[in-house]
C-alpha cells in the first residue's frame, strides 16, 4: 500500500458510508414541516455502508438559522445520541457499535427532546419568534452524524425544516 492510500484510508469516513435523513416527524423530509413550539423531533436517518465499516454511534443535532443585516446566522439548539449514556435500549433497538459491509444499510429512528426553538430565536435577538416564523426567516436545521470507528470525517447530513407558528 502506497503512502497516498495510506492517507487515504486514514482520513476516511465520509466515503465509508452515507447518511440520509428520510422523515422527520412521520413526514418526507423534503416536505416537512413543524410548529415552533414543538419541543420533541423524530425522525428516521439511514446509513449505508460504501465499505467495510464500524458505527460506533449515531448524534442528532438541532438548530435555528436565520437572516439578520443580509447575513446568515447559525445557532445550535439542542443534540441527542444513541446510544445514550445509561440507558437501558429493548431489544427492538439498534445495538451499538454495528459492523457494516458494503450496501448494507442500517434504519435508525432518533428523537430529540428538551427543543426549545422559541427560546434560541430570544436569545439572539428574534423579538417576535412567531412573526419570524411565519415570514419564513427562520428554518430549523437538522443533522444527522454517523460515527464511523477510525474516521477523523465522520459522514452526516443536514437539512432544514419550515418551521409553522404554534
Amino acid at each position: 500500500m502506497g503512502f497516498f492510500d495510506k492517507v487515504k484510508q486514514f482520513a476516511g469516513g465520509k466515503g465509508m458510508a452515507d447518511v440520509v435523513i428520510t422523515d422527520v416527524e412521520r413526514q418526507p423530509v423534503e416536505s416537512a414541516s413543524m410548529t415552533f413550539t414543538d419541543s420533541v423531533v423524530k425522525g428516521t436517518m439511514v446509513v449505508t455502508a460504501k465499505e467495510p465499516c464500524q458505527i460506533l454511534a449515531t448524534k442528532y443535532e438541532i438548530g435555528i438559522r436565520y437572516f439578520r443585516d443580509g447575513q446568515e446566522f447559525n445557532t445550535y439548539v439542542a443534540s441527542a445520541f444513541d446510544p445514550e449514556p445509561n440507558t437501558h435500549y429493548s431489544d427492538g433497538c439498534t445495538k451499538f457499535p454495528v459492523d457494516m459491509t458494503p450496501g448494507q444499510t442500517l434504519r435508525q429512528p432518533f428523537m430529540v427532546s428538551e427543543v426549545d426553538l422559541a427560546n434560541a430565536m430570544s436569545k439572539n435577538g428574534i423579538s417576535d419568534p412567531a412573526g419570524a416564523v411565519a415570514s419564513g426567516a427562520v428554518k430549523m436545521t437538522l443533522k444527522c452524524i454517523a460515527d464511523v470507528k477510525g474516521s477523523p470525517f465522520d459522514p452526516s447530513n443536514e437539512v432544514l425544516i419550515q418551521l409553522r407558528p404554534s
